[in-house]
């Protein structure tokens, strides 16, 4: 089946269920990156849940300033501009990824969140994604930019292979982005009303990371290894490491283990 290379914002927007998350939609063919347009946008005004999609990045950005593959057409990549109140805020970290995952198991039902925000089929990444925020006159204003491989193989480029997949390669069958992104926009206004609890239970029952050997690097400290134990209150991962102690860790590139 031949896919469209351009997103249909009218299909988009009638597969939605929301009252704000989608409803206000900047589509541009390319960007260097929707998180550098919505940035702006927010500064400018955007109301919550604007938006901002590109069918090609140039510059996409990644975790830790690394890039990120973004082929015209086949994919999706978007920045949401997200005005919440402070205590929701604070649990974005566990409510976007646990969107996009929920949104990804209805296509494929395998997929997983590999802390703190990258969703994994298998041992390979299908998305990543970022938050940004910035703070406003009226408060703090959140940009989280997602990047999922949905129709375009990523295994083309060498450095990517063994480590990256995309739901059209697990499937067998290309997907609709249409109804992927509208499935994420509607899991993401109805877990912005649930309580901490709810979220806190869904992300680890999504996890893939819980119960595995990890090789924690933390930002400016000696890596480490151990085992994933559980996720803590403020979305935090608590690693047993091998002398028995316990680290709450925050800022790391966390690797998973081989099972065996």
């Amino acid at each position: 089946m031949q896919l469209p290379t351009s997103l249909n914002p009218a299909t988009f927007q009638n597969a939605l269920v929301t009252a704000s998350i989608g409803r206000f939609l900047l589509y541009r063919q390319v960007l260097d990156s929707t998180m550098v347009l919505a940035a702006r946008e927010a500064r400018e005004g955007a109301p919550h849940g604007t938006i901002v999609f590109a069918e090609e990045q140039t510059a996409g950005r990644g975790r830790r300033g690394r890039s990120f593959y973004s082929p015209a057409g086949q994919n999706l990549y978007f920045t949401l501009v997200l005005r919440c109140p402070v205590e929701v805020h604070r649990r974005l970290p566990l409510i976007v990824p646990l969107a996009v995952c929920t949104a990804v198991q209805a296509e494929a039902p395998a997929a997983r969140i590999k802390w703190p925000n990258d969703i994994w089929i298998g041992d390979r990444k299908v998305a990543g994604m970022l938050i940004d925020a910035e703070l406003s006159a009226t408060g703090a204003v959140a940009l989280p930019g997602i990047g999922i491989n949905v129709n375009a193989d990523p295994t083309v480029v060498p450095e990517l292979r063994d480590i990256a997949t995309c739901l059209a390669r697990e499937l067998g069958r290309p997907v609709q982005r249409e109804a992927l992104l509208a499935r994420i926009c509607n899991e993401l206004e109805s877990l912005l009303d649930e309580p901490p609890g709810h979220v806190l239970h869904e992300y680890r029952a999504r996890s893939s990371t819980l119960g595995r050997r990890v090789l924690v690097s933390p930002v400016g400290g000696e890596p480490f290894e151990g085992t994933a134990v559980t996720i803590e209150d403020d979305g935090s991962l608590a690693v047993r490491r091998d002398d028995g102690s316990m680290e709450s860790v925050t800022a790391a590139d966390v690797s998973v283990r081989p099972l065996f």
